[in-house]
């Protein structure tokens, strides 16, 4: 029984181990069908070097100021 248990849990911990390192190939480089492994920033440039603005990952957000509305008084003659 015990010999039993513990082959169990050796099977256990061989196929959690190989799951750990299935994120790369047999060559050594990662597997990019896995989200961890894929780039998430990706620019694309232009021939000069800049960055292409067609592009939305290259637009920066900026935030654009509220308008302070002011009340207006009416003036009656």
């Amino acid at each position: 029984m015990r010999k039993i248990i513990m082959m169990m849990l050796l099977a256990v911990m061989a196929f959690t181990t190989t799951a750990t390192f299935a994120q790369t190939k047999k060559d050594g480089t990662k597997d990019m069908r896995y989200k961890a492994n894929k780039t998430v920033t990706k620019t694309v440039t232009k021939k000069d070097g800049t960055p292409d603005l067609r592009y939305k990952d290259n637009k920066t957000v900026t935030k654009s100021s509220t308008k302070k509305t002011e009340a207006r008084k009416t003036v009656k003659p």
